[in-house]
This record gives structure tokens, sequence and C-alpha cells, in this order.
């Protein structure tokens, strides 16, 4: 592949100087993917023996450390269920759905991880059998240390003020309408190779964009995270280190404007900024019942 064509573009956008009046941008998008059912599939099956070994294991310790949480998160998410009917109509549980959007950064592997599948998991099963439609979603980075958008930076002169400068990987694990038929899809965060860098905001923009207006009048976002965006490479090539945070905090803003929810459970106990609407939580017990309030906060407040 010839990149000249592609990094003289680089070039002359930037110019000789990138711009330092704090607006977001990426330097490019060129690097960014969707990973979806098909290739969460191809990934699956190209694990080695000892990626599958490790899988296998993960996923045992995740089916069998948290039974009596599970019966915990259980029986509050069945009165969650109850609450739903009797305070929301037929129409306006159609007209509902719910996006989970995990972070996938490498500071959620191990127990935040398991506690955050352990919460989702529960928070899923009440809202199916409630009639709500949900949507399961993971972002993080392709690799570590900027991938090729810095080898493309580096190529065009190293301009300042490049924005972001990371190669975005989104992944969809279930689909609203569709059955989550498929547990190992979502299990595959539990994969370390999966976890690396957050840009919380434009994830939650593209969650946002997901979800049509004319087919959910309501539409909550569910961010499921340990703190604020981070990415190494973003930050130390940009001379405001609050990029990220910022851009996150403006879509929060924009999309409530645009009619959304979003709602925010904070697993860990990192001082971070804190969203309009959140919950926050330490262990595995504590996400699965924060995150069922935290729903119940999101569709309920407005009907009590």
């Amino acid at each position: 592949m010839n990149l000249s064509p592609f990094i003289l573009g680089l070039k002359r956008r930037f110019g000789q100087h990138g711009r330092g009046d704090g607006s977001y941008r990426a330097f490019t998008t060129a690097f960014d993917e969707v990973m979806g059912p098909t290739e969460l599939a191809a990934l699956h099956e190209a694990m080695s023996p000892e990626q599958k070994r490790s899988f296998e294991e993960a996923n045992q310790r995740f089916d069998t450390l948290f039974m009596a949480e599970r019966v915990e998160i259980g029986a509050i998410s069945a009165a969650l269920v109850r609450d739903l009917r009797h305070g929301m109509t037929d129409e306006d549980r159609r007209g509902t759905v719910v996006s989970f959007l995990i972070d996938h950064s490498g500071s959620m592997r191990g127990l935040r991880m398991m506690a955050a599948l352990l919460a989702i998991e529960g928070a899923v099963d009440a809202l199916t059998h409630a009639g709500i439609a949900t949507e399961l979603l993971g972002f993080t980075t392709t690799s570590w240390k900027g991938g090729k958008s810095r080898q493309a930076w580096r190529w065009a002169g190293r301009p300042p003020n490049p924005g972001r400068l990371c190669d975005l990987r989104h992944i969809v694990y279930g689909e609203p309408g569709r059955p989550h038929s498929q547990p190992w899809r979502l299990r595959m965060a539990l994969r370390l190779d999966m976890l690396h860098e957050n840009i919380d905001g434009e994830a939650l923009a593209w969650a946002a964009d997901r979800l049509d207006v004319d087919r959910w009048p309501r539409r909550i976002i569910c961010l499921v995270s340990d703190g604020s965006p981070v990415d190494d490479s973003t930050l130390l090539a940009n001379e405001d280190r609050s990029l990220l945070v910022r851009h996150l905090q403006e879509t929060e803003q924009r999309l409530a404007a645009e009619g959304f929810t979003v709602a925010t459970l904070l697993i860990g106990d990192e001082s971070v900024p804190q969203p309009a609407l959140f919950e926050r939580a330490s262990e595995p017990e504590g996400a699965g019942v924060g995150l069922i309030g935290l729903i119940r906060r999101a569709l309920l407040s407005e009907q009590a």
C-alpha cells in the first residue's frame, strides 16, 4: 500500500502547526475499526491453544465464583421487572432501548471486567423480561501506544496538537431486537488482549448514532467504566491534557440536549469527574446492584 498520498494529505491538513484552540478532532480515522459478530467469531476461532485454555479458565471462574452475587442480583432484577411493567405502558417499553457501552481499557481487566459483565448479565435479563430492547457494545483501541495513527503522525513530521492519536476499536456484541444468545461473544471481554486504551467521548457518540429515534423515542446509554478516558499517545502529543475528558463531558451534554439519557456505572474508587447520572461500585455484587438501581432511576424517575 502506497501511503505517500495519505501522508501528503495529512501534512496539508495540519500545515506547519496543529490547532491549539482546544477543539476536538482525530488526527486520522483511517485505521479505526468496528468489530461485529463476524469478526468476533473469526477472532474466537483463531485463538491459539494457550489463548483458548486461558479463555476457558476465565469463563469457568466467571461462572463459578459469583453464585451468591447472582442470587442477590437476580432478586433485585425481578423487582425491577415488576416495577417496569407497572411503571411504564406497553407502548413506552416498546419504544425504549438501553445500550450498554463497556469500557475495554487495560485497567478494567480481571475482577473489574467480571463485575461489569456480571452486572450487565442481570440488567439485560431484567430488561428483556420487561420487553425493553438492549444493545451490547464495547470500546477500546486496536493496540497500545497509538498504533498506525501514531506512525502516520510521525511520518507526517509530528505536527503539534494532532488531536486523538490512536486507532479506535468499537465492538458490537449484540444488537437491539436480536436475542443475545451467544454469551461467549461478550465473554471475549475477559481476554486480556482485547483491553487497551479508552476514548469514551467518541465511543459514546458512536453508541448514540446507532439508535434510531424513530424506532426508539426513548434512548438510554449505560456507560460502564472505571473512570476517565485515557490514551497516552494522544495526551503526550497535545498541549491540552484535558482534551479527552472535556470531549466526553461535551458529548454527554450534547446527547442530553438531543434527548438521550446517559447513565454511568463507575467501577472502582478512582477520583474522576462525576457525571450527571451515575452510580459507583467496587465489588461484583455492588456493580450489579448499582447498575439495576441506575436503570431504575433512568427509566422510572420521570414516571415517579
